[in-house]
């Protein structure tokens, strides 16, 4: 069955060191005047201008990753009382937002592949060359408002040590994106460059 595109951001299955119910999340914080939305399932990175521990959407490029967000909660100005949504709206807290990020250095995320290939080295190469063990850039899609899931999905792969995550398997299945030989498949990644796994200079993280 062919694939079809449905980007859905990065889809924990496997906790590293965590477990249930919070696979080693981390509570981080979202500057209330931050107007970037931030869906369930997009990368963040921290703000590097603030000392204090904020994080924002993360841009593709070779600043490490603070995690993947899953949810937040926050008073809200407009409902008067304290709200948990699935995604940050960019606007309606009343106070710092307190953030739920996944940054186990060990986790595993399944992720939608970008529409044609990947690129190695500018080279297109077809997705029956296996693409395991490499590293790979992201997009960060579009979001959907609806239900608060990101539209992130994985693109460019290479051997830059900077890129954020690193592709530890095709994901085989008869669901969409079951199709390793073509476009929009799945694939299980890992952190590559994130705050506590950089591969080179800085923390090596979990082994």
């Amino acid at each position: 069955m062919a694939n079809t595109q449905s980007p859905f951001g990065f889809s924990e299955i496997y906790g590293g060191s965590g477990g249930a119910p919070t696979m080693a999340q981390s509570v981080r914080r979202i500057a209330s005047t931050n107007s970037t939305a931030i869906y369930y399932g997009d990368p963040v990175m921290p703000v590097v201008s603030s000392a204090n521990g904020y994080i924002t959407q993360a841009a593709a490029g070779s600043t490490a990753v603070a995690g993947i967000f899953v949810g937040c909660e926050y008073t809200s100005v407009s409902q008067k009382r304290k709200v948990w949504n699935r995604y940050w709206p960019g606007s309606d807290a009343s106070g710092d937002v307190t953030a739920y990020v996944i940054d186990d250095p060990n986790a595993q995320f399944l992720v939608q592949t970008s529409g044609t290939s990947f690129t190695v080295s500018g080279t297109v190469t077809a997705f029956g060359t296996s693409p395991v063990g490499k590293y790979c850039q992201f997009n960060i899609g579009t979001g959907n408002t609806a239900n608060g899931l990101s539209g992130a999905f994985v693109d460019t792969l290479g051997t830059t040590i900077t890129y954020p995550f690193i592709i530890r398997d095709m994901w085989i299945g008869p669901s969409n994106g079951g199709d390793p030989l073509t476009q929009y498949c799945n694939v299980i990644v890992g952190f590559n460059n994130e705050v506590w796994r950089t591969n080179g200079a800085g923390p090596t993280g979990i082994s």
